[in-house]
């Protein structure tokens, strides 16, 4: 009887019920033994950090790489599943999808603070001479804030959906982490302990990418609900606010992909362009076209030399670590759950069509975003040195309310306000609802609602743990640490998907399963 008891709730099988008691050791460690907890974490996070870092920054660029080659290769002609397989999403709907799948709510939270930050000082523009809240601050600001959201983050998605998508939509496998390295695991153990490992250490990237975006979007949520209501910006709202969005998350997540997730998506997209033409429209606008053009142009002429970026000293170590590595890391433990979710929804599109599509739009909706966002930022921070970073010095997420409240009359604020307060909801509850429906298909439990819920308030809890732990920190230690593993089968991954497109294996349909 526990046995059914177990498997309805999401916990059909042994691997999950590992996953979960070592998830709520976690939490419990969290809840009676902070010091305990924030010592072993940060601790793990600083060892990683010094050891490899390297391998954060060079896994980076292979991803960017391989998946360049793939595009242009021959053989990117092939489609993502059978011959006369056709896409299942409109093209609008598909890129909804991605965008509130892959981005979430970070993407607000950091669009204001992130270029502020590095204007007043950053290792890489120390080193070209440059000095702190200079022109040459505003550029190398803004190139280093669209490296950590542009290309190379997407080209870990985009590495593992490929490998997902070629050998479950094509050869046949179950739509799984582990289905990416099948040439590698072979007949064999691809359903036996190494891959069902492979699984679970996506399902603990799962929890950690999607627990620190909650708990860092929580305290944006915070802060721009404080902005409209007067509401404290402390730990106890930022709780309230975790559970109400993955209440919300789990409902999303009830009502399928085709009703729930693709209809949220698509209202974010529409709400997200009109908070953008909103800041264009009332920002200096003119300025903002021309810094388009010079990030844009600099971001492309530096990002290789840029992403292959390493530390030379202790205080290099240490911004590296809190900035590039931080995000690498965060990217990564995204990697598991978005690339199995882009996958399910790309099936039918061409490898070309999706490498090109996956990597080039949203590196442009980025560039437009953290132009208009941080230009906006930097133009009020240089106009009058603390009008931002006042804010962002106490508290990060008050940088996005911190311009609006600079941009306008207060009537128009609260409008704004109010609109960047909805997409920090919205956003991340995509996010969470496609987080949850992940989860559950690694474990087998994709059609149980029950597993769905549990799993939906098990993220609430690692999210409210490490907010607890060491906010922001402890959120980023998390990141860098299941990052590490993650870091090594996007290795293999790589090393499997060029390997079989020289032997020419990529289009062969179920031939490979039979070898």
């Amino acid at each position: 009887m526990s046995e059914g008891i177990l498997a309805r709730i999401g916990l059909p099988t042994p691997v999950s019920r590992i996953a979960v008691g070592l998830v709520a050791a976690f939490v419990a460690v969290a809840v009676f033994s902070i010091d305990a907890a924030s010592v072993v974490l940060v601790g793990t996070k600083d060892w990683v950090v010094q050891y490899f870092d390297w391998l954060f920054v060079g896994v980076a660029t292979l991803s960017l790489v391989v998946v360049g080659i793939l595009a242009v290769h021959p053989r990117g002609n092939i489609r993502l599943g059978p011959r006369d397989s056709r896409p299942e999403f409109s093209r609008l709907s598909w890129f909804a999808m991605l965008f509130s799948a892959g981005l979430a709510s970070g993407l607000l939270y950091w669009a204001a603070a992130e270029p502020i930050l590095h204007y007043q000082g950053n290792p890489l523009l120390a080193e070209q001479g440059g000095l702190p809240r200079s022109p040459d601050a505003v550029e190398t600001a803004l190139r280093l804030t669209v490296l950590h959201w542009g290309l190379h983050g997407w080209a870990f998605y985009v590495l593992v959906a490929l490998g997902i998508a070629i050998y479950s939509h094509r050869h046949g496998l179950p739509l799984t982490f582990r289905s990416a390295l099948y040439p590698l695991l072979g007949p064999k153990y691809i359903h036996r302990w190494p891959g069902i490992a492979v699984d679970l250490v996506a399902l603990f990237g799962t929890v950690c990418g999607v627990a620190t975006s909650i708990g860092i979007s929580a305290a944006g949520m915070n802060a721009t609900l404080g902005s409209l209501f007067g509401l404290d910006v402390d730990l106890p709202n930022q709780y309230m606010i975790v559970f109400a969005v993955c209440l919300l998350g789990i409902v999303s997540a009830l009502s399928g992909l085709a009703r729930g997730i693709r209809r949220l998506s698509e209202l974010n997209v529409w709400m997200s362009l009109l908070l953008l033409m909103g800041f264009a429209a009332l920002g200096p606008t003119v300025y903002l076209a021309g810094l388009f053009v010079d990030t844009t142009a600099d971001y492309l002429t530096n990002v290789l030399p840029t992403g292959l970026w390493l530390a030379a000293n202790p205080a290099q170590e240490e911004w590296q670590a809190e900035w590039t590595i931080f995000y690498w890391g965060w990217w990564l433990a995204w990697t598991p759950f978005v690339s199995l979710f882009i996958a399910r929804i790309s099936k039918g599109r061409t490898l070309r069509e999706f490498v090109l599509a996956v990597m080039l739009v949203p590196t442009f909706v980025i560039l437009v975003w953290m132009t208009v966002f941080g230009g906006t930022a930097l133009h009020q921070e240089m106009a009058q040195a603390g009008a931002v970073s006042d804010a962002v010095g106490t508290d990060y997420s008050l940088g996005i309310v911190a311009v609006i409240e600079n941009l306008a009359s207060p009537a128009i604020t609260t409008v704004l306000v109010g609109i960047a307060a909805f997409l920090l909801f919205t956003w991340l509850i995509t996010s969470l609802d496609s987080a949850t429906l992940v989860i559950c298909h690694l474990l087998g439990a994709e059609e149980a609602p029950r597993a769905k819920m549990f799993w939906g308030f098990a993220l609430a809890a690692v999210s409210c743990a490490l907010m607890r732990v060491g906010g922001v920190p402890a959120l980023q230690a998390a990141s860098i640490v299941i990052g590490l593993p993650l870091a090594v089968l996007l290795v293999l991954i790589a090393a499997v998907l060029l390997l079989d497109l020289v032997r020419g294996r990529l289009g062969e349909g179920n031939a490979l399963l039979d070898r």
